[in-house]
């Protein structure tokens, strides 16, 4: 492609509450069109008549009436049903200057067949991590890394809270919760320290119901467990990060956590919160042990960087702080673009 892009015609695999249709796609696409002048159009999959008839009009301008200088983005698609064999389709009829973006490693535990379909048809891919580039150069050579960036609101943390707070947030599920639970709670717990554990992402009663289990014998602790979140609103969400003092960003050491973008520990510096976190990828280029956190591989760890922020002083928390909202360039909606555009290079 020998001009900048114009528009993008961005067919995602699922719905906004998919956090990669809202952080990839929906955020990103606003930024676009305010700061760089590309037009957009996202697409999302649904039975609704007013979103079949929406993807039905772009879908056509897109297959027989392409935008001149635009490209056909298809997003972490992996089904087989109608909507992927349509999105095929239109990929053969239109092959130039189209992309397949994919943030997650969905085929180790997903069956891969119509991801690498895609990949190997897409003109370039973008990926979120360097794991997954490392995954699928097998298929496609033309891979540029986009981690997922986070949406600056100008909400930081302008000081440490009279009741110490220690929070996470994400979905409470799979490995997430699992290396929490093992490495996190034990620690926790043991302390009783006088603060407030904050755990947003609970989605069942059941979890909810273990953890004031976990920590009933804990009397100094206490918990914060909100359900019924809004994840679409952004402005809610960033403000209930603000109260944290420390943020959790644990991950475990396995191919499908490693091909993660680092997004929670994104989440956390982007409004200033230090974060405590797994030195593994993609934490690792996101996290500054000493700077704006600390990198904790073990439950000593966390018990000893958790005691440090608990006894720190407000001056000393306010550099923690302040160098966390100074890390927003590396993975704010800026960079995303720079990032993103490319793609230029091989379509």
């Amino acid at each position: 492609m020998k001009n900048d892009i114009k528009f993008i015609y961005w067919f995602a695999y699922f719905n906004e509450d998919s956090p990669s249709v809202r952080y990839r796609a929906k955020y990103p696409l606003k930024f676009f069109q305010k700061n760089h002048n590309i037009e957009s159009i996202l697409i999302t999959p649904s039975y609704k008549l007013k979103n079949l008839i929406l993807f039905l009009k772009y879908y056509f301008s897109a297959l027989l009436f392409r935008k001149k200088d635009s490209i056909i983005l298809i997003q972490r698609v992996q089904s087989g049903f109608i909507y992927s064999n349509l999105l095929k389709f239109l990929v053969l009829v239109q092959n130039k200057n189209t992309v397949y973006d994919i943030d997650d490693a969905d085929y180790l535990y997903l069956s891969p067949l119509i991801i690498y379909w895609f990949v190997r048809k897409r003109s370039v891919i973008t990926v979120g991590s360097n794991a997954i580039k490392a995954h699928l150069l097998h298929f496609n050579k033309n891979i540029v890394i986009t981690s997922s960036p986070t949406l600056n609101l100008e909400l930081y943390k302008s000081k440490k809270n009279d009741t110490f707070t220690i929070g996470w947030i994400g979905d409470f599920g799979g490995d997430h919760k699992k290396s929490l639970i093992s490495e996190v709670f034990p620690v926790i717990k043991d302390l009783n320290l006088n603060c407030i554990f904050s755990i947003i992402g609970v989605k069942n009663s059941e979890d909810k119901t273990y953890i004031c289990d976990y920590f009933k014998e804990s009397a100094k602790i206490k918990l914060d467990i909100p359900t019924n979140i809004d994840w679409r609103n952004k402005i809610d969400i960033q403000k209930r990060i603000l109260l944290f003092d420390i943020g959790i960003a644990t991950l475990v050491d396995n191919e499908i956590q490693k091909s993660k973008s680092g997004i929670k520990a994104k989440q956390y510096l982007n409004n200033g919160v230090p974060v405590l976190g797994t030195n593994l990828p993609e934490n690792d280029w996101v996290i500054k042990d000493g700077v704006n956190g600390y990198y904790c591989n073990s439950a000593e760890d966390f018990k000893t960087r958790i005691i440090e922020f608990y006894n720190i002083d407000n001056k000393h928390y306010k550099r923690f702080s302040s160098n966390s909202k100074d890390s927003t360039p590396n993975f704010d909606h800026q960079k995303y673009y720079t990032d993103f555009k490319k793609v230029k290079d091989y379509i």
